[in-house]
């Protein structure tokens, strides 16, 4: 039996319409795909499929469900960010052929979905390729879900959003079901750390200052002197000067010695 997309003639415009889309996988009202493409379900991917499904984690449960990798059999450019989501460009798209006496539809609207070329051979438009991919938490555990979004840029405007079918407009997401793995991923793949702001506190040694006459134009706060820059704290000259010389190493004071008897 065929596998049907999970949606058809829909655009995913953002971020919160793919996660109305899930959250509508999670009630039962739109369907998961559950295996990877066979080649007539890969040959029937066009404009406005969208496909949800489950990775397979390195422990799969006995039933099998989720895949280990979306394939579409596709040639693709590299990606592109915008809005969380990932966007390939296809490249060199298949020709297809076409019966000209064929009375079936090759537009949608008033805009082109393939081109003519010779001996009845058509190119169809390069497809888009969209992703977004969230964790969500299920009866099962911790799963990674992706959502894949087909598009040409001719059909674009045609297409259906999650806005002009009812039963996903009255959908309503709970907040935080659904996270984006972009934010908890670094760029090789590996969990980021939460790093922590730790306050540079610079540590003084303690001295002894002596008492000061406060005058009148003193600071309360600082009296007798200026206010100490940045927070920092100096000790004032004559307990500088009081302070005994620090002690040589005793190899030194030998060396010393040597040279300058008197000094003993």
């Amino acid at each position: 039996m065929q596998q049907q997309p999970t949606c058809t003639s829909l655009r995913v415009r953002s971020p919160q319409d793919a996660q109305i889309i899930f959250h509508a996988v999670a009630l039962g009202v739109l369907p998961m795909v559950t295996r990877r493409l066979d080649t007539e379900e890969r040959r029937s991917i066009s404009s406005g499929c969208v496909f949800v499904w489950e990775e397979r984690g390195p422990s799969p449960e006995a039933t099998g469900l989720g895949i280990e990798r979306w394939t579409d059999g596709k040639r693709w450019g590299p990606s592109r960010v915008r809005d969380e989501f990932l966007f390939y460009q296809e490249k060199d798209p298949e020709p297809v052929d076409i019966d000209p006496n064929s009375d079936s539809d090759t537009t949608i609207g008033s805009s082109p979905l393939v081109q003519p070329g010779a001996n009845h051979e058509y190119v169809r438009s390069s497809l888009v390729k969209q992703t977004y991919s969230v964790f969500v938490e299920t009866p099962m555990g911790r799963k990674k879900w992706h959502l894949i979004a087909y598009f040409t840029h001719d059909s674009l405007d045609y297409l259906r959003t999650v806005s002009d079918l009812p039963d996903l407009a009255r959908i309503v997401v709970p907040p935080g079901n659904y996270r984006s793995a972009r934010h908890n991923t670094s760029k090789n793949g590996r969990a980021q750390r939460e790093e922590r702001q730790v306050p540079f506190a610079p540590q003084y040694a303690p001295y002894p200052s002596p008492p000061r006459v406060q005058h009148s134009n003193d600071s309360p706060h600082y009296p007798g002197r200026a206010p100490p820059r940045d927070g920092q704290s100096l000790a004032p000259l004559t307990y500088l000067q009081n302070l005994a010389p620090p002690r040589r190493h005793p190899l030194d004071e030998e060396a010393l010695m040597a040279f300058y008897p008197r000094l003993c």
